[in-house]
């Protein structure tokens, strides 16, 4: 993909149909081992609907799971889960300026100053002709026994909010990385299909037409997918593998 935009930018360029900001793999800060990469994309086209927009630039591991005692709230009694979980980490990167004169906006609500990292992360299970639908949790057990084994400080989608860093460009060696783990419990371990959709990681909307004509608005959206072929016996977190590439979206 980064080839194919450096292959065509000049062109867009001298058309004016398009601006991308999304450091080169040669600018960009590298991957740590088993990270994904996941650049910090936005359009011209994004850029002319909403002068405002920022998306940030993500490095991912794989989805893991892990056993953990966990404390029923109800009677105090503990008993061993599997925990799935997600880590990250998120970098806010200079853009490119767009200098078009009289560009028009759409403003969909004042910007808000510092603009605020508030990530939500929803897991959508997928399989035959059913869905489940979770949301991430702060499971406080759990991620102190995720941080102990990644030996990382990775924080929970609530505590790890807070103002967007200011922005720096690739390689300058002052950027500021949010750290942060998104955490389910009670995952259907028979299901085959996960789908991921992380919000809160850029701030691009958009308006378009409802099922019924009504507009809606839409969040600009990381989605990943996932395939387990495996059962209930035994879980094995090398059993998930990502299917297909991240991908932003609008949802």
């Amino acid at each position: 993909m980064v080839r194919l935009i450096a292959r065509l930018f000049p062109a867009l360029l001298a058309v004016g149909t398009l601006v991308v900001y999304v450091p080169t793999m040669a600018m960009a800060q590298a991957p740590k081992r088993n990270e994904i990469r996941i650049p910090a994309l936005v359009t011209g086209e994004e850029m002319t609907a909403q002068h405002n927009i920022w998306a940030l630039e993500v490095y991912m591991k794989p989805m893991r799971l892990i056993a953990v005692e966990l404390t029923d709230p109800k009677t105090g009694e503990k008993k061993l889960e599997y925990v799935w979980y997600i880590t990250y980490r998120a970098v806010h990167r200079k853009a490119l300026d767009r200098t078009e004169p009289n560009t028009p906006e759409n403003q969909f609500d004042e910007p808000v100053s510092p603009p605020l990292f508030i990530p939500e992360f929803t897991m959508l299970l997928t399989d035959n002709d059913r869905t489940e639908i979770l949301s991430d949790q702060v499971i406080p057990e759990a991620l102190v026994a995720i941080n102990k084994r990644e030996k990382t400080n990775y924080k929970s989608s609530v505590a790890v909010v807070g103002p967007l860093p200011e922005a720096t460009a690739a390689g300058s060696g002052t950027e500021t990385a949010l750290m942060g783990v998104a955490m389910w419990r009670a995952v259907d371990p028979d299901a085959d299909r996960y789908t991921v959709y992380m919000t809160g990681f850029s701030n691009g909307i958009r308006k378009v037409d409802g099922p019924d004509g009504e507009p809606i608005i839409q969040t600009k959206t990381i989605k990943t997918k996932y395939i387990r072929r495996g059962d209930r016996f035994e879980q094995n977190e090398g059993e998930i593998q990502l299917e297909g590439e991240p991908e932003w979206i609008y949802r």
